[in-house]
């Protein structure tokens, strides 16, 4: 094999394998939006990667992802009521999730395939190619067979940045995450928007886990997500919480993940294990950059109100102070979430 064979192959599976990173990591986006933050993200998709199967035995490929889906908004309903309304720690609640939803995710996969029993296949994604790509150089091959998932994947990243930028909804949503004292006043719930998100946020990683289930391979294996969910919450924080910085993180991390399962096959001169670990140890590199640029627990600090809601001082501004009579004091949203 040449050497650019081996790079297109190596790219168009990456290809294929972001899909999942990518609608987990659009339903974190929102979540984190929100302020919250999934740890359980990893046994959400493993619970939808399971439902999925299962949903698919019953009416193929689509009920197998509707059913992923309500695996996931049931998960993430649990997640949010638990934080925003029993006030629970969002990380103690997010491992008791994640840890709940992966041992359903085993039990569903014993009833389907009990000691004994050949682990039936069930319908995968619709088959779509696109021949016009076909002849690009090194991604043409990639992109022509990507698949229905990888596509409806982006179409879900523009319509989740259209919605977070562009209306009301999504700007108050911004507005909780970054000052809730200050949304609450005016009117807004943080509770209600936090278990809105992480709804959303738990049918992103149901979602997710079916494309990894029903986007080739057809069956479910206890944790055959390996990982994805963890990966999908660090290429989040890489991106800073921006859709497009989530595809082209997902296709980065993805691109290791293709790498170290074509060295499964073919020699590369190095231990096959070296190239497994190399995703996650990429990812680690590359989170530990990030937080040494933005400082410790910078991710999870919350961004201070705006000037206007902040006490003046004797800072040497000549401007009056504001009033509650003036109605132009108390803007709909924070500043910073409306930039």
């Amino acid at each position: 094999m040449s050497a650019i064979e081996f790079w297109t192959v190596v790219i168009a599976g990456a290809i294929g394998l972001s899909a999942p990173i990518i609608v987990a990591g659009v339903g974190e986006i929102v979540f984190e939006r929100a302020g919250g933050f999934n740890v359980g993200i990893e046994g959400m998709m493993l619970l939808g990667a399971a439902t999925g199967v299962v949903g698919a035995r019953v009416g193929g490929v689509w009920v197998g992802l509707l059913f992923a889906l309500l695996a996931g908004v049931l998960a993430g309903g649990v997640l949010g009521f638990a934080h925003a309304i029993v006030r629970a720690d969002i990380v103690v609640v997010g491992v008791a999730v994640g840890t709940i939803t992966t041992g359903l995710s085993v039990f569903i996969y014993q009833w389907l395939s009990p000691a004994g029993a050949v682990n039936r296949t069930v319908p995968t994604q619709p088959v779509l190619t696109l021949p016009l790509l076909e002849h690009l150089p090194l991604v043409g091959r990639g992109l022509a067979h990507a698949g229905l998932f990888f596509y409806a994947s982006l179409v879900l990243v523009v319509v989740v940045g259209w919605f977070l930028r562009n209306t009301r909804a999504g700007l108050r949503l911004t507005a909780v995450g970054a000052a809730p004292e200050v949304a609450r006043d005016r009117g807004i719930s943080p509770s209600a928007t936090l278990c809105t998100a992480a709804v959303f946020a738990g049918g992103c990683a149901g979602l997710g886990g079916a494309v990894v289930s029903l986007g080739s391979i057809g069956t479910f294996s206890p944790g055959m997500t390996g990982g994805v969910g963890f990966i999908a919450l660090a290429v989040v924080i890489v991106a800073r919480g921006r859709p497009g910085g989530l595809v082209i993180g997902a296709l980065g991390f993805a691109f290791f993940n293709s790498l170290a399962l074509l060295a499964q096959t073919r020699d590369l001169g190095l231990p096959v294990e070296l190239y497994q670990g190399l995703p996650y140890a990429v990812a680690l590199a590359v989170l530990c950059v990030a937080a040494s640029g933005r400082g410790v627990g910078g991710r999870l600090r919350r961004r201070p109100p705006p000037a206007a809601t902040r006490p003046s001082g004797n800072t040497g501004d000549t401007k009056p102070p504001v009033t509650g009579n003036d109605k132009h004091s108390h803007p709909d949203q924070p500043q910073e979430a409306l930039s």
